[in-house]
């Protein structure tokens, strides 16, 4: 029996540590290709007013897909349950039903958007000048863009579904794809002289995210995972309702992190301007690229976790936090370290449009890149095993006072900095109460097993 056990945990551990890798190979190509897209849009748009609106648009447009009602998150947890128990059948309901589900979500949202977007004035929302930007073409963008994000809200559950099936390499795949689209789009534009337009942006964006959302998910279902395979006939209000359940709770984390972690370029944009976000961007990427190889490491422990859950396998699991904490600590050193060559990393990355470093605003994004490693290292954890109440009630505190803190720091500074400080003022409630917490459980739970 005990060898039996061990060599569960052992493929495990081989299964977790070959998501990791590839994960890791995939998102490292992305990121690499994604080093390129920062100056390509620089010299694409030509005005970086124009290009602060872009990176602004995109960041709360990405707002509409936290707004899933959890479903993704919580069909991730189930489809776990499911597909350990071998029960397929249970497991069709759950993604029949979380496809309706949410594909009835977005026609309403649609719907709404639509009619609101018609007595909006984008320009003031955005805060660009119509000499800048004229509301035609404003609009025509965002329309384009809104309907990108509604075909991502119900195409991105495939995501979730490989998760469960133990394939997180994959969504880092489709992020390559994307990154590569819109790279070969923007300097093809840019070679033929057709560059500036953020409407045809906006049209390649659309297809680059979302046709190897397409292609993957024929892919799943039609050949590899015909037998969870959505279907009308396997539509169960029950099932609906079971992933809505632990996806409400979801729902509500997945909104207060968007406060937290997605609202910043918008505010610099609300508070400093347009302008700014160009700046606060480069900064930001350069600081969060550390973090991002971290984040793919926590995609696939996730679903491991729940899996470690249902088998009890407390032991491997405490093991496994252990060793990813010590990974988290390195990867906290580097992002200091990372100030250093930084004036050197700007200018080969950015060439003619380089910036002069501003060390102390360095030293920021480096603490706050850390918050985020600490954070996303923590969390992946907590959500596996499904024990939400602690992060969402401290990430709700965190969230007001990242809010409040941001009006009264830019008010006093007008500076993108002031906004950063906030974000990881507001983190460090939640960081410290779930990491004792979260030490604490996986203690007593290796004891008990």
């Amino acid at each position: 029996m005990i060898k039996i056990k061990s060599s569960i945990k052992n493929n495990d551990t081989r299964r977790l540590f070959a998501n990791i890798i590839g994960s890791f190979g995939v998102k490292g190509l992305s990121l690499f290709i994604g080093l390129f897209t920062t100056p390509t849009y620089i010299r694409y748009f030509n005005n970086n007013e124009i290009l602060g609106v872009w990176f602004t648009i995109l960041s709360v447009l990405a707002w509409i897909l936290n707004c899933d009602m959890g479903i993704g998150n919580g069909l991730r947890n189930k489809l776990v349950g499911a597909l350990q128990s071998d029960d397929r059948d249970e497991g069709r309901k759950y993604v029949s039903s979380a496809y309706i589900f949410l594909f009835s979500i977005s026609l309403i949202i649609i719907v709404v958007i639509a009619l609101i977007s018609q007595f909006v004035n984008w320009n003031k929302v955005f805060n660009i000048d119509v000499s800048v930007l004229d509301e035609d073409t404003l609009r025509n963008a965002l329309t384009i863009l809104l309907m990108s994000i509604i075909l991502q809200f119900v195409l991105r559950l495939i995501t979730s579904i490989l998760y469960a099936l133990q394939r997180a390499f994959v969504p880092s795949l489709l992020n390559l794809l994307t990154n590569v689209i819109m790279l070969a789009y923007a300097s093809v534009a840019i070679g033929i002289g057709h560059n500036g337009s953020i409407v045809t942006m906006a049209i390649a964006y659309l297809i680059a995210v979302n046709g190897p959302l397409i292609i993957t998910t024929f892919i799943v279902f039609g050949i590899s995972n015909k037998e969870i395979a959505p279907s009308l006939k396997f539509v169960k209000k029950e099932y609906a309702m079971s992933t809505l359940r632990i996806g409400g709770v979801f729902l509500w984390i997945q909104l207060m992190s968007m406060v937290l972690n997605s609202t910043n370029s918008y505010f610099v944009t609300l508070f400093v301007g347009n302008e700014a976000t160009v700046e606060f961007n480069i900064y930001n990427k350069i600081f969060t690229l550390i973090g991002t190889f971290v984040t793919l490491a926590t995609t696939p422990i996730w679903s491991a976790v729940t899996k470690a859950q249902v088998e009890k396998n407390y032991r491997w699991m405490y093991n496994l936090f252990k060793r990813f904490l010590f990974i988290a600590l390195l990867a906290i050193c580097a992002e200091f370290f990372l100030i250093i060559p930084l004036q050197f990393i700007f200018d080969i990355w950015l060439g003619a449009n380089t910036i002069p470093v501003d060390y102390g605003i360095a030293t920021l994004f480096a603490l706050y890149g850390s918050v985020m490693i600490w954070s996303g290292s923590i969390t992946c954890f907590v959500n596996g095993l499904g024990e939400l109440k602690l992060q969402s009630i401290f990430l709700t505190i965190g969230a007001i006072i990242d809010v409040a803190l941001t009006y009264i720091l830019t008010q006093a500074t007008n500076s993108y900095a002031a906004i950063v400080a906030a974000n990881i003022c507001a983190f460090i409630p939640y960081l410290a109460v779930q990491t004792i917490w979260l030490i604490r459980y996986m203690r007593n739970a290796t004891r008990c097993e």
